[in-house]
């Protein structure tokens, strides 16, 4: 292993852990707070799927998915569906992903973000019968708009 590949492990890694630990955390005096950190966490993930896949990915996918489920719904299946999937689907569609140009991965990785949070969404509502109002959905819609080219930014500059 590289050093420079070792020292982007260690920031993305560091990088998920904080935004799981705020993500799971409930502030009932700043919602947005932890819908913020959903999200950013959800972007680093695919992100650092995309730029720097290893098959520890799968190790990865699964810890946080099951630890998303159990925090945040006490029930297994959802996040961790979501995440093997993502990593299953991204493996079929490597060779083709790395004929994109930069653009062209900003908006896949932006419609990734976005199907991924709505199916896990979905999920929970036909697997844990969780509802989820139009306006909670909307707010991780605009929120995802809002944070998306600076966390791109901030994580292309990281990755350098």
């Amino acid at each position: 292993m590289s050093p420079g590949l070792f020292n982007h492990s260690i920031i993305f890694n560091l990088i998920l852990i904080v935004t799981f630990s705020v993500s799971v955390n409930s502030f009932s005096q700043l919602p947005n707070l932890n819908i913020l950190f959903y999200i950013i966490f959800h972007l680093t993930f695919i992100y650092y799927l995309f730029y720097h896949y290893h098959y520890l990915h799968f190790f990865l996918g699964f810890i946080y998915g099951v630890l998303f489920d159990i925090f945040l719904l006490n029930t297994i299946g959802t996040h961790l569906i979501c995440f093997v999937a993502l990593i299953s689907i991204y493996i079929f569609m490597k060779k083709y992903l790395f004929l994109l140009s930069a653009y062209q991965i900003s908006i896949t990785i932006f419609i990734t973000l976005n199907t991924i949070i709505f199916t896990e969404m979905l999920l929970a509502f036909l697997l844990d019968n969780i509802y989820f109002t139009i306006n909670y959905l909307l707010r991780f819609f605009i929120i995802s708009i809002i944070i998306f080219v600076p966390s791109i930014f901030i994580l292309n500059k990281l990755d350098k």
